[in-house]
């Protein structure tokens, strides 16, 4: 099934990769870097199964997931 970016909002922007991590649903998407934030950065949004939300700025590249 083809994904859209604009399904939920009509607001054109690009899909995060979700993955799993345990119990945890995680949203990755690259971010623009500027002088704060360097290039390669990546917001990471992790749901737990209670509700919470945690949000993360990673910066630098990304390490390879191994399957």
């Amino acid at each position: 099934m083809a994904r859209s970016s604009d399904i939920l909002d009509r607001r054109p922007g690009s899909m995060p990769e979700i993955s799993m991590d345990g119990d945890s649903i995680v949203f990755e998407c690259t971010v623009m870097s500027d002088r704060t934030i360097p290039p390669g950065a990546r917001l990471l949004v992790r749901c737990d199964p209670n509700g919470n939300v945690f949000i993360r700025l990673v910066k630098g590249t990304r390490t390879p997931k191994t399957s």
